[in-house]
């Protein structure tokens, strides 16, 4: 039978060549047990840093490594990473997608979305003149392409489609729809916003055909008229516009309720009502266009004379109460049903209740105007139905 060796047997043998190799080796081994109170043991740990000097003192002391310098091409001008581009390129479109659709100025458009973005670089934007000469304005501080060059961000070219409302014709708008590119210059610091560098640039290639929504055509009208007729259904009976054959049969309250309705479809706030001039132009335009088939919208005195100065603060006051409980009974807003039926040339608008009955009818023209841009629909009364 194998036998096992005893721990204390093997330990002394342990011991004794230990001391043997120590001995060999010129090094005077204690055994622990046999240490004095003066000899030290030894020790794993960092030996003590050594005292400070003067000259030791003076140098300066280390810091966190700097974020490393950007890639730099031949000519000095930063190049950024595939990440670093893609990831400008989404922010940018999401700036400019936001700026659409949220953004002050998001009534002016039927329909906007980005397309694509992309990325230039310092190159691409120096060797073109027109870039060239718009990054380089700048009256104090860096331009635009010294900061490109820098490192500091990048310029993107985002491409977008927007369809204007069919108001915003009237206006004049600064741009065409269809087809159109912006630049954006996007910061490498994500915690910075976006700057639009340019206006709109057209990329619109032949005429632009408005998309059809069959949520919103209307049988027998165009894109354009259908969204123009569902603009005016929705003005009407938020103003609670019942039984009239036109505005000369409203009231002074009902009539400063269309107008702040509909005028929100044309940007007009408050001020436009209480300005003298300014509001006889802006409530014969709406009139004009949404009550008759004439093109003088521009510059009328059909519906108030030139010096009308507007709404006063008390009549204001008194008027904006009923702006919440003045609507059609059973109104709710975009979510309001609507059917639409042509008799002959008069088209009949119907407002149905959450019930599905119907509550309130508004009857209709198609008038093609100059241009396509100018057709619509003209509103020739409105009738209770319950």
């Amino acid at each position: 039978m194998q036998k096992i060796r005893k721990p204390r047997r093997l330990g002394a043998q342990a011991l004794a060549a230990a001391l043997l190799l120590a001995a060999l080796a010129g090094c005077a081994a204690v055994p622990p047990g046999e240490r004095s109170a003066g000899t030290a043991a030894p020790s794993s740990a960092p030996a003590s840093p050594p005292p400070a000097t003067a000259e030791s003192a003076a140098q300066p002391t280390a810091s966190p490594s700097p974020t490393p310098e950007p890639t730099r091409d031949p000519a000095g001008a930063a190049v950024f990473r595939y990440a670093q581009q893609a990831d400008a390129a989404q922010r940018a479109r999401q700036y400019w997608d936001a700026d659409m659709t949220a953004g002050p100025g998001a009534y002016r458009y039927a329909l906007a979305e980005t397309v694509a973005a992309s990325v230039l670089s310092y190159e691409e934007c120096s060797d073109d003149d027109a870039l060239r000469a718009m990054l380089s304005y700048q009256q104090e501080g860096p331009t635009t392409l010294d900061r490109i060059y820098d490192g500091e961000g990048m310029l993107v070219q985002v491409h977008f489609y927007v369809e204007y409302e069919p108001e915003m014709n009237y206006l004049g708008p600064q741009y065409g729809d269809g087809a159109n590119y912006v630049y954006l210059f996007v910061p490498l610091d994500a915690a910075q916003p976006c700057e639009v560098e340019s206006g709109w640039h057209s990329a619109q290639i032949g005429e632009r055909i408005p998309r059809q929504d069959p949520a919103v055509m209307v049988e027998g009208l165009t894109m354009h008229q259908s969204r123009m007729l569902r603009h005016q259904c929705r003005a009407m009976a938020a103003a609670g516009l019942r039984d009239f054959t036109g505005p000369q049969d409203w009231t002074g309250e009902e009539r400063y309720r269309y107008l702040y309705f509909r005028g929100q479809d044309y940007g007009y706030g408050e001020k436009e009502w209480q300005e003298r001039k300014r509001a006889a132009d802006c409530g014969n335009r709406l009139l004009t266009i949404d009550f008759t088939a004439e093109d003088d919208w521009y510059s009328n005195q059909r519906f108030f004379a030139w010096d009308w100065p507007g709404y006063a603060p008390e009549q204001l006051e008194t008027y904006r109460a009923g702006l919440e409980s003045g609507a059609v009974p059973g109104y709710a807003g975009d979510d309001t049903a609507w059917q639409f039926a042509w008799d002959g040339d008069v088209l009949t608008a119907t407002m149905l209740d959450a019930g599905g009955r119907a509550v309130q009818a508004y009857t209709f023209v198609r008038y093609d105007g100059f241009a396509s841009w100018d057709g619509r629909t003209v509103c020739t009364g409105g009738r209770a139905l319950a």
